[in-house]
């Protein structure tokens, strides 16, 4: 039926899918091309000396972020899942203590958590910017509640400084998951840098990228020296320095100079690829209004937005068909349609079992007497609403697009509208 909608309609608005073209250019490949002349395609040890906190093009690409985002300290990793478990791992966080993160995201956020030993806590999204509902926290501190984990989701910032505001509060760490708002702000304020520590990511489709990477900011020393201990098998050279007061177990999280200086370049280009992503993010919203059902992208007062993707709240009942055939249609006419973003993390197997290694171990969840959550459906209703339900993920505000295939998403929505009556729901 699908096919048919287009075929009566004439030819699909767009036949061809817009090739994925790379961010990097002729930048890239002579930084590369200097790394691979001068031989030295990483510079770590791990011992002590210059060489535990790496070669020069990561120190380069380290300082760079920091001048960018105005932030104290960068720890330029191999990728932003491995820089949340430093994170985790650096404000002190272990078996049995218990983190705040939204359900709503990618599993790395949850998996860093576990992978310290620590439990994660699931806290309800806000209806309108996905993230993490601030007035849902504090009915989910316990005792065992040592930080929150918030992401800042599909381009947008928390409202981190009600969450900084909590956290206060109950003397907790805050840490910022900005793996898809690199650029966003709150107020002018860096997203990325306004909590204790902030993750980047430097993976293939975000906004900039050096392949896999990562990047931590943190304004604290003591947090910076930690992560930095992390992320380079940190308990060897503290068993040299005989520094017992900050122990703490690391591994090989280190970036080479190639990656390093990929994302020292992809940096420079920030700030044009988001004049880009927002004006193509202007057209779609300013599009989408004339269409009933369709809701796009809120963006707070004060708030600026990085649009690694395009969320759309859509209304089967104005429309008259499910979501799943409204999104079948729009891929009929050339334009595919995320239905929901991520299943609700609680919602996995090994969450709802509690069973993540050998059979019959059920740790770290068995550290604590009681639970806190059961992982069940029903746990964060807004966030099993918008997965099931309502949410649309289109992927329109990343290069190469231009305004006139914007153009041609607005027109097979209306396409989809007068041609309707032909599905059922």
């Amino acid at each position: 039926m699908m096919s048919e909608l287009a075929i009566l309609g004439g030819t699909p608005v767009r036949e061809r899918e817009i090739p994925w073209v790379p961010t990097t250019g002729v930048e890239e490949i002579n930084a590369v091309r200097d790394v691979m002349e001068d031989g030295h395609l990483s510079a770590f040890l791990a011992n002590r000396g210059e060489g535990f906190l790496g070669g020069p093009r990561v120190r380069e690409m380290e300082a760079a972020f920091c001048k960018r985002f105005k932030a104290k300290n960068a720890i330029a990793v191999n990728s932003a899942t491995t820089a949340l478990q430093i994170a985790v791992a650096a404000c002190g966080i272990g078996p049995g203590d218990e983190v705040l993160v939204s359900p709503y995201t990618m599993v790395a956020s949850a998996s860093a958590i576990l992978l310290n030993g620590a439990i994660p806590i699931f806290v309800d999204i806000d209806e309108y910017t996905y993230t993490m509902d601030p007035k849902q926290i504090e009915k989910w501190i316990t005792p065992r509640t040592k930080a929150i984990l918030t992401v800042n989701i599909f381009g947008l910032p928390s409202n981190l400084p009600k969450i900084k505001e909590i956290a206060k509060k109950h003397n907790l760490y805050v840490i910022e998951d900005n793996a898809q708002a690199p650029g966003a702000t709150i107020d002018g304020m860096e997203a990325g840098t306004i909590a204790d520590v902030g993750v980047f990511s430097l993976n293939y489709h975000k906004v900039i990228q050096c392949g896999e990477g990562g990047v931590l900011l943190t304004n604290d020393d003591k947090l910076a020296y930690r992560c930095q201990l992390v992320r380079n098998h940190g308990e060897i050279i503290l068993d040299e320095e005989g520094d017992k007061e900050t122990c703490i177990i690391g591994s090989n999280y280190r970036i080479s100079e190639l990656h390093a200086v990929i994302g020292t370049e992809q940096l420079k280009k920030l700030d044009n690829f988001l004049i880009k992503r927002r004006e193509l993010a202007q057209q779609v919203t300013d599009g989408l209004k004339r269409f009933e059902g369709l809701q796009g992208v809120t963006v707070p007062k004060g708030y600026t937005h990085s649009y690694y993707v395009y969320p759309i709240q859509y209304d089967d009942e104005i429309w008259g068909i499910s979501r799943e055939q409204f999104a079948s249609a729009m891929k009929a006419e050339g334009f595919e349609l995320g239905e929901g973003y991520m299943k609700p993390i609680y919602l996995i197997n090994m969450y709802k079992h509690r069973h993540l290694y050998n059979t019959g171990n059920t740790y770290p969840f068995d550290l604590v007497d009681t639970a806190t959550q059961k992982y069940e459906l029903g746990l964060c209703p807004v966030t099993e609403k918008m997965h099931f339900e309502k949410l649309l993920i289109a992927d329109v505000c990343r290069l190469p697009y231009e305004p006139e295939n914007v153009d041609e998403f607005l027109y097979a929505i209306e396409k989809v509208w007068k041609n309707r009556g032909l599905l059922t729901k």
